[in-house]
């Protein structure tokens, strides 16, 4: 690459530069929200309504699902404001600790750090995807003859974080999907 000597400087157009890919960051992204539940002290729970079943059969393509989540996605898990952040988020997927890629070889740590630039597995980007927090509020609502109660809820991420590199074209939707399911 040409440089530029100690009293004249390199031209842009001798030394081009490529921009980096765009970084996605969940911040950025909406995080789907659960509707208001509201219980009535003169009407019987719906259970339907505060239960929900799982009702999806597995995928007939579940071999390529599997090849998916293998894939490696570099990541930042970003800072936290708390006064005693943890340095590193714990994360497992079936009984096996986060793999990190470290001198081209799959290391298993347990963790992920925070702050830092990794390479993992897809699988263990969808726990970060996943792990939500829900917090809860709850109004009384009067009525002419009964009261309500209202439950709010409102879901954010627990571990807010970036998406440095992602080779395959549909992991934008693939994380877009995660986040805005409730």
């Amino acid at each position: 690459m040409p440089r530029g000597t100690p009293n004249k400087p390199a031209q842009a157009k001798n030394t081009p530069v490529h921009a980096p890919a765009r970084e996605l960051h969940t911040a950025d992204m909406a995080v789907g929200q659960q509707p208001a539940i509201a219980l009535r002290d003169d009407e019987p729970i719906d259970r339907e309504q505060v239960i929900l079943p799982v009702d999806r059969q597995p995928a007939a393509d579940y071999l390529k699902q599997l090849a998916f989540a293998e894939e490696p996605v570099t990541i930042r898990i970003e800072r936290s404001s708390e006064k005693f952040a943890p340095n590193s988020v714990d994360c497992w997927v079936n009984g096996i600790g986060a793999e990190v890629l470290m001198k081209g070889k799959w290391i298993q740590l347990g963790y992920l750090p925070v702050g830092h630039i990794v390479t993992t597995k897809r699988k263990y980007v969808e726990v970060l995807a996943r792990s939500k927090h829900d917090a809860i509020q709850t109004n009384v609502v009067q009525h002419a003859e009964s009261e309500e109660n209202l439950v709010e809820r409102h879901t954010s991420m627990r571990t807010p974080f970036s998406v440095l590199k992602d080779e395959n074209p549909i992991g934008h939707q693939w994380l877009t999907r995660l986040l805005a399911e409730g």
